[in-house]
């Protein structure tokens, strides 16, 4: 079988998230790292704990979409390093679990899906995947690492590809 829709959403949400525990394992190392979980990119943006509660449950929101069931939804944003890195395993454990031949087959499903909370439009899973939640889980991945470089935190793009890095040598 050639790509499949778990091969271009498991497996990328598994390599984001595995590049944004990296990042954040460099920042802890900061010597300033008590304060770069309130830092923002700007002051009508989230701060860094935000921005890995909503990748996070970006992901999870994936992983729930093509297996078929509710997504999980976490109790606010993480308030320490050590709640970072243990809510982006929760979610990469979920992820690893999620069956391929469930995930392919999961692709042309239609459901009403919520656009903010207000509005739902019907749309299929590939398009939820594709055009909403990955792009989101990006952004905020993007977002996290632009923080953490505005605060100094020694960080290239080398280091934004960490987890990304085995699917690209097609290791996995």
């Amino acid at each position: 079988m050639g790509y499949t829709l778990y091969d271009g959403t498991i497996t990328v949400a598994q390599g984001i998230l595995t590049t944004l525990s990296h990042i954040l394992h460099q920042a802890e190392k900061h010597p300033q790292a008590d304060t770069l979980l309130s830092a923002r990119l700007h002051s009508d943006m989230y701060p860094l704990p935000d921005q890995i509660r909503l990748a996070t449950q970006y992901c999870e929101n994936i992983a729930a979409r093509l297996t078929a069931r509710e997504p999980v939804t976490f109790a606010g944003s993480p308030t320490t390093f050590s709640e970072c890195f243990e809510r982006i395993e929760t979610v990469l454990k979920t992820l690893k679990e999620a069956d391929k031949e469930t995930v392919n087959g999961q692709g042309d499903v239609v459901a009403m899906t919520k656009m903010g909370p207000k509005y739902e439009v019907e749309m299929s899973a590939a398009k939820y995947v594709h055009l909403i939640a990955l792009p989101n889980v990006y952004f905020h991945v993007t977002t996290a690492y632009g923080i953490l470089r505005k605060e100094g935190v020694g960080l290239g793009k080398l280091d934004y590809y960490t987890g990304l890095l085995p699917l690209i040598a097609g290791n996995q």
